[in-house]
């Protein structure tokens, strides 16, 4: 038998004041680090498909349902928190680079297409961070597991810039700049879970309570540079303050040493708050400020998955994950949606999350993780998600560092273009995005 790091317990009265310690400077570091996470266009309305949870989860494509991911247990399965041996803490920053790379086509004088033309082109450059705590708490005849975390749950980030020039080639000066447009969405909602599990034979149950809150700010910018016809620039900032409180019920059940099965309800998430709004209008130059209260309710989601320990030495682990989200549910009561009790206005789609991940375990303690997930866009039934995922711990001293690399491909057709052009101006109604995500994690596990 093979004695590895992962199984490790460290308890010594040194210890408990190490945890306190290490505790305090993760809440320090997740307020230094403002989570801005970077996000595709489609999902920066109700926040990114696939949030920062940490560098080992990420790199095993996010899968948690069926067994043991420390104090991120208490959103992925609570029901995994009944695993835990001794005291363990995790934190982690990652680093987004996002690509997005805008199309509109090109006809012949046939009304054939002869290719695609870029029309905007941005980068964008963000960093997130979280952390999660996890515990067993021996209560007599009653030991219960325990876990704490936060970390991203809908992130908004993103970031669109564009320059409309003269297409007349006898302009003057030449190329000239004629409006600068720019959109940007900022902020994230993040969940701070605390949860609690037990175990009885070969079923483990959990639960966890989550509190979400941030904001969702959103930027529109016009800057109009030719103004003998009139300005029409304008400038439009809305920042809504969110939070709300929703749960997470968890089973897991292990029919044998080999396989784990589990399953996890989250209830839906109602997010309320204030818009604050302020729009100015270059053209009759004043200002217009506003504040009302509105909310929107996130759907339920259903987890199920399995983790698969194969009879090998060193270990390996397999684990698949199935996430359930029923986007179509989702209600939104802010002004020009407020008739979407029937949701057709919003036109989401119900979205399949299938995840797979692969972990083996060497005898000097280090990991290698691979991950693989397919995921459609709830905004565009064209927008299809593939993630890649691939990443590994070594152990350091006292605790193990864990080092993932993500990237995520998605292209979508047929989207609006965010700003009307100006007259004059021949331009397809709708554009193709296609859209690159790289992202680096870096993460720190430490065991008492």
């Amino acid at each position: 038998m093979t004695t590895r790091w992962m199984n490790d317990t460290h308890r010594t009265g040194r210890d408990h004041r190490a945890l306190v310690a290490i505790l305090a400077a993760a809440i320090l570091l997740t307020g230094i680090v403002m989570p801005a996470a970077a996000v595709p266009y489609l999902e920066s309305s109700y926040g990114g498909q696939s949030p920062w949870i940490s560098a080992e989860v990420n790199s095993l494509a996010s899968t948690g349902v069926g067994t043991y991911r420390g104090g991120f247990s208490t959103f992925l399965n609570p029901a995994g928190l009944a695993k835990a041996e001794g005291w363990r803490f995790d934190a982690g920053i990652g680093l987004i680079r996002h690509n997005e790379e805008r199309y509109a086509p090109l006809y012949d004088s046939f009304d054939n297409i002869v290719v695609d033309k870029s029309i905007a082109s941005n980068q964008t450059s963000l960093m997130e961070s979280g952390f999660a705590l996890a515990g067993r708490l021996d209560l007599g005849d009653l030991p219960l597991g325990v876990g704490l975390s936060l970390a991203d749950r809908m992130p908004f980030g993103y970031e669109f810039t564009e320059e409309v020039r003269d297409p007349d080639v006898f302009s003057s000066p030449r190329d000239r700049i004629l409006e600068e447009r720019t959109y940007e969405v900022e902020g994230t909602v993040r969940s701070l879970s605390l949860g609690v599990a037990g175990e009885a034979d070969r079923l483990s149950v959990g639960a966890a309570v989550h509190y979400a809150f941030g904001t969702r700010s959103e930027h529109w910018l016009l800057r109009d540079n030719m103004t003998e016809d009139g300005d029409r620039s304008y400038d439009t900032r809305d920042e809504w303050d969110l939070d709300g409180v929703n749960f997470t019920l968890g089973l897991q059940v292990h029919p044998t040493e080999r396989l784990t099965l589990g399953v996890a309800y989250e209830s839906p998430l109602s997010l309320d708050g204030a818009i604050n709004s302020t729009h100015y209008v270059a053209e009759v130059d004043t200002v217009a400020e506003s504040s009302a209260d509105h909310g929107m309710e996130i759907p339920a989601r259903w987890r199920f998955g399995a983790a698969l320990f194969p009879r090998n030495d060193p270990r390996t682990v397999f684990t698949v994950d199935v996430v359930l989200t029923d986007w179509e549910d989702l209600t939104d009561d802010r002004p020009g949606l407020a008739d979407n009790q029937n949701t057709d206005p919003l036109r989401l789609q119900s979205v399949v999350d299938v995840r797979i991940g692969l972990q083996h375990t060497f005898n000097s303690g280090q990991d290698m993780n691979f991950g693989f997930r397919r995921y459609d866009s709830y905004n565009d039934q064209d927008g299809g998600n593939s993630v890649f995922s691939a990443g590994t711990g070594w152990p350091v001293g006292p605790g193990k560092l864990a080092l993932s690399l993500e990237i995520n491909k998605v292209q979508s057709a047929g989207v609006d273009h965010l700003f009307d052009y100006p007259d004059g101006f021949v331009s397809p109604p709708v554009a193709r995005i296609d859209d690159t995500r790289m992202r680096i994690g870096l993460g720190w596990t430490q065991r008492f």
